[in-house]
């Protein structure tokens, strides 16, 4: 499993591909417990929806979208990829309910 992360240089993001699942599963759990983008994780929500034409998942602050996640998966249905882009620029299109391409 890899995760990709675009932050545009504006949003701190990995730098670099995380791979491995377990290492990817720890960089989420680590998510879970600290402030991001000013928001506590108490106050984030995660809504299942549909990205790019795939299953995806939009995270919100009180205020703003902060983040989405899109998934790749393997011929056995299995999530190879993860996408997360929490580049503003690029998230204005989801703030704004439109369907246009992330990544």
């Amino acid at each position: 499993m890899t995760l990709w992360t675009d932050g545009g240089g504006k949003v701190r993001q990995a730098l670099k591909p995380v791979v491995g699942l377990g290492t990817v599963a720890g960089w989420f759990a680590a998510l879970g417990t600290v402030t991001y983008r000013g928001i506590e994780p108490g106050q984030m929500r995660a809504e299942i929806t549909w990205i790019n034409g795939g299953p995806g998942v939009v995270f919100r602050g009180p205020d703003r979208v902060i983040a989405t996640i899109t998934l790749d998966f393997d011929p056995e249905g299995r999530i190879s990829t993860i996408h997360n882009v929490a580049n503003p620029d690029k998230l204005r299109s989801v703030t704004a309910g439109t369907r246009h391409e992330l990544c």
